[in-house]
């Protein structure tokens, strides 16, 4: 307690005497000081501000010099307007996230291009919006027969009004496909049984 009694004490008689012998001279001198305080302060602020937001020291040495000449009354407001806008570690950040966007944007062109699948006949790989293959000519697209719209020739429902459509066609073709090759093996076997049934005569 006797500590803090005798600090503010201190505190107190050191604040008389400033009133006391206060004058006129002293607080335009003060007043010049403290100016002459916040001149290089901004000074120092404009150096640290424009080391940071540019590499050009032709800039630098301009925006230092006319701060010190035509002090922070006069220069201050003029540079805040023409100082570049974003400091160098914001403008490399800003590069950087164009240049991701970029390349996430060529990254999402080559998947949409690269969208592709095998034919439900051939089994060639053809592009999604192909209405027709290009390499065995089967129709990859057909309207409902309701609401018409696009639907994939292998869909048996349309997804929108749910109307049934017609047998998928690419299994009725292998249907026909698996018949034809049948009766060509039929065909022939019956070729081969009745040569040799003709050898056989021969022989006898």
């Amino acid at each position: 307690m006797e500590i803090l009694n005798n600090i503010m004490n201190s505190i107190i008689s050191f604040y008389h005497f400033i009133i006391d012998n206060i004058t006129v001279d002293w607080i335009i001198k003060f007043a010049i000081l403290y100016f002459f305080i916040i001149w290089w302060a901004f000074v120092i602020w404009v150096v640290k501000d424009i080391t940071n937001r540019t590499t050009n020291i032709f800039v630098q040495f301009i925006s230092i010099v006319l701060v010190i000449i035509l002090t922070p009354i006069f220069w201050l407001p003029i540079y805040l307007l023409i100082r570049p806008r974003n400091t160098i570690f914001e403008k490399y950040y800003e590069e950087a996230d164009l240049e991701e966007d970029e390349e996430e944007v060529v990254l999402e062109e080559e998947v949409e291009e690269v969208k592709e699948y095998s034919c439900p006949k051939c089994g060639k790989l053809i592009k999604e919006d192909f209405y027709f293959c290009p390499y065995c000519e089967f129709e990859l697209i057909k309207s409902c027969t309701k609401c018409e719209k696009s639907l994939k020739s292998e869909w048996k429902v349309c997804p929108f009004c749910w109307e049934k459509q017609e047998k998928n066609t690419v299994k009725a073709e292998k249907k026909d496909a698996i018949k034809v090759e049948v009766e060509k093996v039929k065909k022939t076997k019956k070729t081969d049984i009745l040569s040799e049934i003709e050898d056989n005569k021969e022989d006898n």
